[in-house]
């Protein structure tokens, strides 16, 4: 009997393989049928490709691996769902399988294919495109970092999805305003918001922050993602007003996790202070819970 992974009940009729047959190794439990006509050949848990390739399977032809599927595959720091809310696009039923998190897909609009097991089904108008990468068939990075801030609940959620894109390089400020294009006016305040933050040069929620307070306080605009050319190298700086040589970072939680950051980390902040700029410091915290005082601090260090 030839061997296989996943594959559709049919395609293994269509290889020569009894359908009775398939019938009989699903029903002793040999094999496996996690969602309707997709069958896995082994009765153990599935690996993380196995689900991905029962998704696709179930889909069909035009199914994309898409929203955090698709970013999971694109290298993004992002954790697969291990529930998911009733979104628009969505029909059927889901749960949470017991091995691993739920696998999105998108179908083009009018499949009205529902969701089953671990699959969840999006349904949409927008190009999927024809994009490959390991072999499985993925949106773009673009279109999944705009799928998954259209159903974010919170804010700093689509801040945290686009910064993360940016910073690894897996899109562009422009590709994601073309996705946004193409939504229309599905395109969430918090999506567009977030993307004027990043044409400006902010790569990171932090900078979001910092931006709300500069904001806040009726600072002038600094530059953001500025570079600041020092003896040991050129570093570069959450906000910077050049004229007034004040330098503005904001530390994330994360930061300072061990000795060696921490001590990389002085020897950039003594290169950049031996430049003449001054540099103030503060917590993403302090920048969320205290906002007009880190604005105080900043408006005094402008001289404003």
């Amino acid at each position: 009997m030839p061997e296989f992974r996943v594959a559709r009940r049919a395609d293994l009729v269509a290889r020569g393989i009894d359908r009775n047959r398939v019938r009989r190794r699903v029903a002793a439990g040999r094999w496996q049928e996690p969602v309707p006509g997709v069958v896995v050949g082994h009765s153990g848990a599935l690996t993380l490709r196995e689900r991905r390739e029962v998704a696709i399977a179930w889909g069909g032809g035009s199914a994309r691996l898409s929203h955090t599927s698709a970013l999971h595959l694109h290298r993004a720091r992002v954790e697969l769902p291990r529930s998911a809310g009733r979104v628009a696009g969505v029909r059927g039923d889901y749960v949470t399988p017991e091995d691993g998190g739920l696998e999105q897909i998108t179908v083009p609009h009018g499949r009205h294919l529902a969701s089953r097991a671990f699959v969840v089904v999006h349904q949409s108008r927008r190009p999927t495109g024809d994009l490959v990468v390991d072999g499985l068939p993925v949106t773009t990075a673009a279109r999944a970092v705009v799928d998954v801030a259209l159903s974010a609940r919170t804010r700093r959620d689509v801040e945290h999805v686009v910064a993360d894109a940016l910073q690894r390089d897996l899109t562009t400020v422009g590709q994601l305003a073309e996705e946004v294009v193409l939504l229309g006016r599905l395109a969430t305040p918090w999506l567009r918001d977030t993307l004027r933050d990043a044409a400006r040069g902010m790569r990171s929620v932090g900078e979001s922050d910092l931006r709300r307070v500069v904001v806040a306080e009726g600072l002038p605009e600094p530059e953001w993602g500025a570079a600041v050319s020092t003896p040991r190298g050129t570093y570069h700086v959450d906000a910077r007003w050049r004229a007034q040589r004040v330098v503005a970072e904001a530390d994330g939680a994360a930061f300072h996790l061990g000795s060696a950051e921490w001590q990389a980390d002085l020897v950039r902040q003594n290169a950049i202070v031996s430049t003449g700029d001054r540099l103030l410091r503060f917590p993403v915290a302090r920048l969320r819970r205290d906002r007009q005082t880190c604005g105080q601090e900043l408006r005094r260090a402008l001289d404003l």
